[in-house]
C-alpha cells in the first residue's frame, strides 16, 4: 500500500508550475489531489493530464485571497471527499522593483497573494487536519529567510508567511504536522522572460530567476518528491539548496555579517 493512498491532498495554485508538480507527486504516491486555482480552463487541462497518467485529481475554482472563498473551498473539499489530510499553500507571486519606487499597493497585493492566502486556507482547515492528524505545507522561498535586491514586496510577504508558519507550529495540536518549504528559484519554461516588462529600467539581474541569485534552478518534480518525503518524515523545514544554511545561520548570529555576505554575492552579479 502506498503511503498516501486514500489521502485527500489540497494544493492551491495547483493547476500549473510547482503546485501541479506537488499535486502530481502526491497522486503518484496514492493520494487524491484536489487542485485549486482561479482559472477553470487551466484546472480542467491539468485534471486531464492526471487522467492520462491514470491518476485521480479533483479541482475547485476559488480565489483563495478571498477569505470567504477559501473557507467555502475547504468546506467543499470535505463535503466531496469526507476529510482533508494535507493542505499545501502554494499560491504565490513575485515582483521586480526598486525599493524606492515601490508603492503600498504592491506590498498590499503580494501580502494578499503570498501571505493572506495561506491564512485564509489554513484557519478553516485546522479542525479537519486535527481530525485526520494531517499536514500543512507552506511554500515559502529563500526570500523568507533573507532579503535580496529588487524583490522587496515579495521578501516582505514571504517573511510574513514564515512567521505564520511558525505560529502554526507552536499553537496547532501536536498531531498536526506543519512544514515550511524554502526553495531557491524554480525552473520554469518562461524563466528569464517573465519579468522583462517590470525590469525594463532595472539592472539585468532583475530579469533572471531569483533576481540573479547565484543558485541553479530547482527541478519542480524533484522538489515535489522532497516535499512528500518531508511530510512522511514530518520534517519542520526544507531549505533548498542546503548550502545556503551556513550563510543564513551566520546572518542570524551576526546581522552585519549577513548583510556583508549578501552585498558580496550581489556585487558578483554585476
Amino acid at each position: 500500500m502506498k503511503h498516501w493512498e486514500n489521502k485527500i491532498v489540497v494544493v492551491t495554485g495547483g493547476s500549473a508550475g510547482l503546485g501541479f508538480a506537488i499535486a502530481m507527486r502526491f497522486a503518484l504516491e496514492g493520494a487524491t489531489a484536489v487542485l485549486v486555482a482561479r482559472d477553470r480552463q487551466q484546472l480542467k487541462y491539468a485534471q486531464n493530464l492526471f487522467a492520462k497518467n491514470d491518476l485521480t485529481a479533483d479541482y475547485i475554482v476559488a480565489d483563495v485571497t478571498d477569505a470567504k472563498a477559501a473557507k467555502n473551498m475547504i468546506n467543499e473539499v470535505v463535503e466531496r471527499h469526507g476529510k482533508l489530510d494535507v493542505l499545501v499553500n502554494n499560491v504565490g507571486k513575485s515582483i521586480r522593483t526598486r525599493l524606492s519606487e515601490t508603492t503600498p499597493e504592491q506590498y498590499r497585493e503580494l501580502m494578499e497573494i503570498n501571505f493572506m492566502s495561506a491564512v485564509n486556507c489554513s484557519l478553516p482547515a485546522l479542525k479537519h487536519l486535527t481530525a485526520s492528524s494531517g499536514h500543512i505545507v507552506n511554500i515559502g522561498s529563500l526570500s523568507a529567510k533573507s532579503a535580496w535586491p529588487l524583490v522587496g514586496p515579495y521578501t516582505t510577504s514571504k517573511f510574513a508567511l514564515g512567521g505564520f508558519n511558525h505560529q502554526l507550529r507552536v499553537e496547532t495540536p501536536s498531531n498536526v504536522h506543519v512544514m515550511f518549504v524554502c526553495p531557491g528559484p524554480i525552473k520554469r519554461d518562461d524563466s528569464g522572460q517573465r519579468y522583462d516588462e517590470q525590469s525594463e529600467n532595472l539592472p539585468d539581474e532583475a530579469r533572471k530567476p531569483g533576481a540573479g541569485v547565484s543558485f541553479s534552478g530547482i527541478d519542480p518534480l524533484k522538489l515535489a518528491a522532497k516535499i512528500t518525503r518531508g511530510c512522511r518524515k514530518r520534517k519542520i523545514e526544507l531549505l533548498i539548496p542546503r548550502k545556503t544554511r551556513l550563510m543564513l545561520v551566520l546572518g542570524t548570529l551576526s546581522p552585519s555579517l549577513g548583510d556583508w555576505l549578501l552585498t558580496r554575492l550581489n556585487r558578483k552579479k554585476k
